[in-house]
């Protein structure tokens, strides 16, 4: 009960300050800052909780080779994963959206891109989600199965509804809920890897195909 409690706690505080801040996102000073402030927050405070705690951040990289496996995982996941995803896409926005094709939109700063998303929106919200909240609930619910080859427990599906219904409490948008679905591959990498390396990468590379599809058809 008293795993509960806290991550209940942080994830709650922490929801409600990215929806503060959310709507505080036009202020000058806070505009600069704004995705900083959000991850320092979303960074510090789980490590600050588990420091008190004297508590392990257990879903880091301990060596070079588990490292190099996250990336492995990643890679493999992508190439499975979004050459479907990217055919879906296409056919909901000719079909349901009434698009007339396809046209690839420019990524005039890809790299600026890539080290925003990594560094300052998948990392924090992989370490708060898959790192924090999901290892915390595992010793809570500590019933696990195997499924492709990684142990999944209820930790797994609860992480990931808290992950999509949050998106909607700071910023609603008719479609988060599909935001489940992602976050269940997301946190099966993270226990199929022992690690968030592989969530972190897959998220970024998620917003990015989202994004630039997105672009490519309006």
């Amino acid at each position: 009960m008293k795993y509960l409690i806290e991550v209940g706690i942080v994830v709650l505080l922490l929801t409600l300050f990215a929806r503060v801040l959310h709507g505080w996102k036009n202020v000058l000073l806070i505009s600069k800052y704004y995705a900083t402030i959000f991850a320092v927050a979303f960074l510090y405070v789980p490590i600050a909780v588990m420091w008190i705690k004297k508590r392990q951040m257990d879903f880091l990289d301990t060596s070079v080779s588990m490292f190099v496996r996250g990336i492995i995982f990643f890679a493999l996941t992508a190439l499975i994963v979004f050459p479907p995803y990217a055919l879906g896409a296409h056919l909901w926005m000719m079909f349901i959206w009434g698009r007339q094709g396809f046209s690839a939109a420019p990524f005039p700063d890809l790299w600026q891109t890539v080290v925003f998303q990594i560094l300052l929106i998948a990392l924090p919200e992989e370490f708060l989600f898959r790192g924090y909240m999901q290892g915390t609930l595992n010793k809570v619910f500590t019933g696990r199965k195997r499924f492709f080859g990684a142990s999944i427990g209820w930790a797994l599906p609860i992480t990931s509804v808290v992950f999509a219904f949050a998106h909607s409490f700071v910023h609603y948008e008719w479609w988060h809920f599909s935001i489940f679905f992602p976050a269940l591959l997301f946190g099966w990498l993270r226990e199929k890897t022992g690690s968030i390396t592989a969530p972190i990468l897959f998220h970024a590379a998620s917003n990015i195909l989202s994004d630039w599809i997105a672009r490519s058809y309006f």
